[in-house]
């Protein structure tokens, strides 16, 4: 129910959505606060970055004191319903003030994920909101407006969906969309340089009992795994990117999550060099084994006229020295494992109603997770080029 101090509340459950969905939710008037505050109808609305749902890439170019803003705004879709007017039949329960109307949105079934990056003098926001708008006509009056943004992830064909053996397999578990879990394994061994077995004959290590080089890590904590982020903007002819580095939670490299990592450390091993090397000579092989799972909750990798972005793997191993560190990186795609749920009960294209199910109508319980790569910028509105209609 509405307070009683707010003429407009929007019921709108906070969740990821999924491309194709149906969006319902309601609005609660307060007829009395609304005559108060002088609105004559009310609508809703569903909007990206600007009219509905779009890209919004921005680059700023400085010369000297001054600088400018090149923007590119892509339309997605937009989508405007009206609710309810001071002619509207429809009225408050008998003993309340407040009038419930339900909305509801079909998403397009082709939209862009969710995705905020930002560098200095460039941003790009594929934002989503739904915005419920009170009229007030008049001059110098400015309408009500309450703006909920909210994040969308791609929906899984059929097919993506029969190739994801770990998809199959979790109908009756939490959700795993575009958040894949894969166990990981990391095996790093090291050799010594050649000597004689007599220099060092307890192991690697010098008479100072000291490790020699290059000594593996012996904790998962020690070592760095993260996913690294290519975004690439266009703006007016104008061409940006924008870098991020993300450290993968609770997984290898996460020293709050060390327990949760397999340690697997492997005996030194004398190899000798040669079976004919009458000086004995050889090395000590050490190696280590981690083992994890790794979640990646970040939006799919996606590319479209004025906005694209990739990711790869990155692993670095410290070692003593200056430029003595090993690194390697994998290019990886994340794609989408999000089936689009059926449309609620009752609505027209449901199970009930149409009499044949789809292969999304039996789902995981609860909502896809949250991206991690959505910063507190995107959920406030920043970027998403929303100004431009505030006193539309």
């Amino acid at each position: 129910m509405a307070p009683a101090s707010e003429a407009l509340v929007l019921d709108l459950p906070a969740f990821t959505r999924v491309a194709g969905e149906i969006l319902t939710g309601f609005v609660h008037v307060n007829m009395q606060q609304a005559q108060e505050d002088g609105i004559e109808q009310e609508y809703v609305e569903s909007k990206c970055n600007f009219k509905e749902s779009d890209a919004l890439p921005g680059i700023t170019v400085s010369t000297g004191q001054s600088s400018i803003t090149y923007r590119d705004i892509v339309v997605l879709f937009h989508q405007k319903v009206l609710l309810w007017n001071q002619g509207s039949a429809a009225y408050p329960e008998p003993g309340s003030h407040v009038l419930n109307v339900p909305f509801q949105f079909k998403l397009p079934p082709h939209l862009p994920p969710s995705f905020h990056c930002e560098g200095l003098g460039r941003f790009a926001t594929v934002g989503y909101s739904v915005e419920v708008v009170g009229d007030r006509p008049g001059l110098f009056k400015f309408n009500k407006r309450i703006r909920r943004p909210f994040s969308v992830v791609p929906a899984a064909s059929l097919e993506q969906m029969l190739l994801k053996e770990s998809l199959r397999q979790n109908w009756n578990g939490p959700w795993k969309t575009w958040s894949m879990h894969e166990k990981l394994r990391l095996f790093i061994e090291t050799d010594t340089k050649p000597m004689k077995h007599e220099d060092c004959p307890d192991g690697p290590v010098d008479k100072h009992n000291t490790p020699l080089f290059p000594k593996p890590p012996g904790w998962s904590s020690e070592v760095k795994f993260q996913l690294y982020r290519w975004a690439q903007l266009r703006a007016r002819s104008r061409t940006e990117k924008v870098q991020n580095t993300y450290r993968l939670q609770k997984s290898i490299g996460d020293p709050t999550s060390v327990a949760a990592v397999v340690h697997t450390q492997n005996p030194p091993q004398w190899i000798p060099l040669s079976e004919k090397d009458e000086k004995g000579k050889g090395f000590w092989r050490r190696g280590i084994k981690f083992e994890s799972s790794v979640i990646l909750n970040f939006a799919p990798t996606w590319q479209g006229p004025t906005l694209e972005w990739k990711y790869r793997l990155v692993f670095i191993a410290p070692f003593a020295g200056i430029g003595n560190d090993f690194k390697f990186f994998i290019p990886i795609q994340l794609e989408t494992g999000a089936p689009c749920p059926p449309p609620p009960m009752g609505i027209a294209g449901s199970s009930t109603s149409a009499g044949v199910g789809s292969y999304a109508d039996v789902l995981p319980p609860g909502p896809p997770p949250m991206l991690d790569d959505l910063p507190p910028a995107y959920w406030a509105g920043d970027h998403h080029g929303w100004d431009g209609d505030e006193k539309n």
